[in-house]
C-alpha cells in the first residue's frame, strides 16, 4: 500500500486539486446513477402493475361474461317456456271445448298477464278469432303473419306500429274448423329488459338471435336493435367451442362475445361486453399509479427508505382490490346456483349434481332417486294472504324439507312451489317411500303464517336412476309425469314412475 500512496502525495497543487473534484464527483455520479435505476424500476414496476391491472380486468370479463349469459339464459329460457306452456294449454282446452278457450282460461287466472302478452287464435289466413291481452294490430299489414302448417313451436318477429312484437305459435292439435294457430305476442323488448347497464356498461350487448344469426331483438345501452345480421359463428363452431368467449365487432363496437343456443327453441342468447369500456373504467386507476409512481421517483431521490414504505401501500391497494374482487366472484357465483328466497340450489345447480351423480353411479350397482315435489293449495294460501305470506310459506317448507332428508341428500327449488329432491345412494323403493311418507307428513302440520293456520300438502313423483331414465332430461320428465298422476289421484301422496294408479 505505501508504494501506492507514495506517488499520490507527491502530486503537485493542480493535480491535487483536479483529483479531489474528481471524488467529489463520484458520489453524485453514483447517486444519479442509483437515482436514475431508481425510477427505472419504479416506472417499470408500475407499468407492470398497470399491464396487470388489465389483464385482471379482462379475466374478470371472461368470468363475468360467463356469469351473465348463465342469468341471462336461465331467465329467458324459464319465459320461453312458460309461454311455450301456455300454448300447450290452450291447446288442451281447444281440444275439450270448441268456443270461448281464451275467456275460460282468463276466468281462471291461467293466463299471462294482459298488460305484457296478448294469446289469440287465428286461423290459416292469419284472421283473429279469439283473443286476449294488450297488442291489437294497428293497420292490416300489422296482422298476424302466415304461419306455415309445421308442429312444434314457431317463433315469428313482426313489426307493429313502430315496435317490434315476437310472435310464438303452436299448430292446434284439434282445429275446430280448418288448419288453426294458437298465437302468443309479446312486445320483443321484454327479452331485453334485464339489461344492466352496471354489469354490461353503455357498450354491452343482449341479444336474441334465430337461426340465421338475425336479431331478433337486441339491446346495447339505451339503444334496441331488430332484424339485423350479426357475424357470429355456425351452430356447429359454437357447439364446440366449449363455451368460450370469442372477438366480434357489431354496430363499430369490439365485444367479447359469448353465444348459446337455447336447447329445444330456434333462438340463440347472445351476450357481449366492450372491452375498450370495460378497461376504462381503469383508467382513473392507472393515472394514479402514474402519479404515485412519479411521487416515490421524487421522493426516492432524497429519502431512500420512503421507496419500501410506498410499496408496502401499494402491495396493499392490490391485495385489496383482490380480496374485493374475490368476494364479489363468490357473490355472483352464489347468485348463480342458489335460490335467492330460500337459499336452496337452484335449476342450474341441480342439473350439475344430477350430471354429476350420474357420472357417479353408471356401471356401478349404486343409484339414486329423484323426487320432485308440488305444493298443494299453495295458490290459495298466497292469493288470500298475500306474496309475503307465500313466500315466508315457501321458506318454511324448505326448512321442513331440510330436516326431513339426510344430510348428504339436496333439496332445490325450481320455482314457484316446485322443489326437487336428489336422494344419494338408493338401489330399491323402500328407502325412497319412507323418505316420501316423511315429507307428506312433514308438510301436512300446520304452518303459521300472520296469527293464521295454514294447511296444505304436496304431490312427490319419484324416478329412479338407472331404472327410469340415464340422462337428467329422461329423469326429471318422468318424476314430473309421476307427481301429475300423484296429483290426479287425489293429492297429498308420492307416486313412482310407471307404478299403477291406486
Amino acid at each position: 500500500m505505501n508504494n501506492i500512496r507514495g506517488p499520490v502525495l507527491r502530486l503537485d497543487a493542480q493535480h491535487a486539486a483536479r483529483s479531489w473534484r474528481h471524488r467529489l464527483a463520484e458520489p453524485l455520479t453514483l447517486f444519479g446513477a442509483a437515482g436514475v435505476l431508481i425510477v427505472l424500476v419504479i416506472l417499470s414496476s408500475t407499468h407492470y402493475l398497470v399491464s396487470r391491472e388489465q389483464a385482471a380486468i379482462k379475466r374478470q370479463i371472461e368470468l363475468s361474461i360467463g356469469d351473465m349469459a348463465d342469468t341471462y339464459e336461465a331467465r329467458v329460457l324459464r319465459s320461453l317456456r312458460e309461454i311455450d306452456a301456455t300454448l300447450k294449454l290452450v291447446d288442451f282446452v281447444a281440444s275439450q271445448q270448441r268456443s270461448d278457450i281464451l275467456a275460460t282460461l282468463a276466468e281462471r287466472n291461467l293466463l299471462p298477464p294482459e298488460v305484457i302478452f296478448s294469446v289469440s287464435i287465428v286461423d290459416g289466413q292469419g284472421r283473429v278469432k279469439e283473443r286476449t291481452g294488450a297488442w291489437e294490430p294497428a293497420t292490416q299489414r300489422d296482422s298476424v303473419p302466415a304461419l306455415p302448417e309445421a308442429p312444434g313451436l314457431l317463433v315469428e318477429a313482426f313489426s307493429s306500429a313502430g315496435r317490434q312484437q315476437l310472435l310464438f305459435a303452436r299448430m292446434l292439435s284439434h282445429g275446430r274448423d280448418a288448419t288453426e294457430w294458437v298465437t302468443l305476442t309479446v312486445g320483443a323488448d321484454y327479452f331485453v329488459s334485464g339489461y344492466n347497464e352496471n354489469a354490461l356498461g353503455e357498450q354491452g350487448l343482449l341479444a336474441l338471435v334465430d337461426a340465421s344469426n338475425v336479431t331478433r331483438i337486441g339491446r346495447s345501452g339505451t339503444r334496441l336493435y331488430s332484424s339485423i345480421a350479426m357475424a357470429l359463428p355456425t351452430y356447429d363452431k359454437i357447439m364446440s367451442s366449449d363455451d368460450t368467449p370469442f372477438i366480434t365487432r357489431w354496430q363499430d363496437v369490439e365485444r367479447l362475445t359469448l353465444v348459446r343456443p337455447l336447447f329445444h327453441f330456434p333462438l340463440s342468447i347472445v351476450v357481449g361486453i366492450s372491452v375498450e369500456e370495460q378497461l376504462a373504467r381503469a383508467y382513473p386507476m392507472e393515472r394514479r399509479y402514474w402519479l404515485r409512481a412519479l411521487f416515490v421517483s421524487l421522493a426516492a431521490l432524497m429519502i431512500l427508505g420512503l421507496l419500501a414504505r410506498l410499496s408496502h401501500q401499494l402491495h396493499r391497494e392490490r391485495q385489496r382490490v383482490t380480496d374485493e374482487r374475490l368476494r364479489h366472484a363468490h357473490y355472483i357465483e352464489h347468485l348463480a346456483f342458489h335460490d335467492t328466497l330460500t337459499q336452496l340450489p337452484n335449476r342450474a345447480y341441480l342439473s350439475y349434481l344430477v350430471d354429476h351423480a350420474i357420472g357417479r353411479y353408471r356401471g356401478t350397482e349404486g343409484g339414486f332417486a329423484l323426487l320432485f315435489l308440488d305444493l298443494d293449495r299453495f295458490k290459495s294460501v298466497n292469493d288470500t294472504l298475500g306474496h309475503e305470506a307465500g313466500d315466508k310459506l315457501l321458506k318454511l317448507v324448505a326448512k321442513r324439507l331440510l330436516s326431513s332428508v339426510r344430510e348428504h341428500d339436496v333439496v332445490a327449488r325450481l320455482g314457484g312451489d316446485e322443489f326437487v329432491i336428489l336422494l344419494r345412494h338408493i338401489t330399491q323403493r323402500e328407502p325412497v317411500t319412507r323418505v316420501t311418507e316423511q315429507l307428506v307428513a312433514a308438510i301436512q302440520e300446520p304452518f303459521s303464517l300472520q296469527g293464521q293456520t295454514c294447511l296444505i300438502s304436496v304431490s312427490i313423483g319419484v324416478a329412479l336412476f338407472p331404472d327410469d331414465g340415464a340422462d337428467e332430461q329422461t329423469l326429471m320428465k318422468r318424476a314430473d309425469s309421476a307427481m301429475y298422476r300423484a296429483k290426479q289421484a287425489g293429492k297429498n301422496t308420492a307416486y313412482f314412475h310407471e307404478e299403477p294408479s291406486r
